[in-house]
C-alpha cells in the first residue's frame, strides 16, 4: 500500500530569518525563496553588525505544508549563509524548526504547540542504545535538542532589533 505524503496538502505559515548572507547573493536568495513559495518576495536587508560585510533579513511567509523544509533545503546549498526557518502547520501550532550555520550544517526538529522541541521515543531509544557512557549520552541528547545550533544562532537573534533603523535599508 502506497503511503500518502502530507507535503503540499493544506496551509502552512512561518518565518525565515537570514542572519548572515553576503551582499552579492541577497537578490538570488529572494529569487530562490520566491521559487519555493510560489510568489514574489522582497526582503528588507540590513547590515549584519556581528559579521561585517554581510546582510540580514526576515520574512514572514504563507504557503503549503512542506514549504519550510523546501526553503531550508534550498538555502543550505548556500553554505556561507546562517539562517533559521520555522514552519507551523495550520491551526494546531505544531511545526518544524530548521537551523543552519556553516560550521554545524543543518538541524531539523519538530516543534510542539508550546514552542518546545519534540523528541520521540525512537530517537530516545536510539541515543540510549548507542551511548553507554554518560558523557556521550548528554552530547547526543544535546544534539537532538539542537544545542550547538542554538548557541551559534543566539547572538544573531538578540542582534535583530538592537541596531536596526530605517536608514540601514540596503538596496539589492
Amino acid at each position: 500500500m502506497k503511503r500518502l505524503s502530507e507535503v503540499g496538502i493544506g496551509p502552512a505559515h512561518g518565518y525565515l530569518h537570514i542572519y548572515s548572507a553576503p551582499r552579492a547573493v541577497a537578490k538570488h536568495i529572494e529569487w530562490g525563496v520566491a521559487e519555493v513559495l510560489g510568489y514574489p518576495v522582497s526582503m528588507h536587508w540590513q547590515p549584519q553588525t556581528l559579521q561585517p560585510g554581510t546582510l540580514r533579513a526576515e520574512l514572514s511567509w504563507s504557503s503549503l505544508i512542506g514549504s519550510g523544509s523546501k526553503l531550508a533545503s534550498s538555502l543550505k546549498g548556500w553554505h556561507y549563509l546562517t539562517f533559521e526557518v520555522y514552519e507551523s502547520f495550520g491551526v494546531s501550532g505544531e511545526g518544524s524548526l530548521f537551523m543552519f550555520t556553516p560550521e554545524h550544517g543543518l538541524f531539523h526538529g519538530n516543534v510542539g504547540m508550546t514552542g518546545n522541541l519534540l523528541i520521540d521515543e525512537n530517537q530516545m531509544r536510539s541515543v540510549l542504545r548507542e551511548n553507554l557512557k554518560s558523557s556521550d549520552l548528554v552530547e547526543e541528547l544535546e544534539k537532538l535538542m539542537g544545542k550547538k545550533w542554538d548557541i551559534a544562532l543566539e547572538p544573531f537573534r538578540f542582534n535583530r532589533d538592537g541596531d536596526s533603523n530605517s536608514a540601514d535599508r540596503i538596496s539589492v
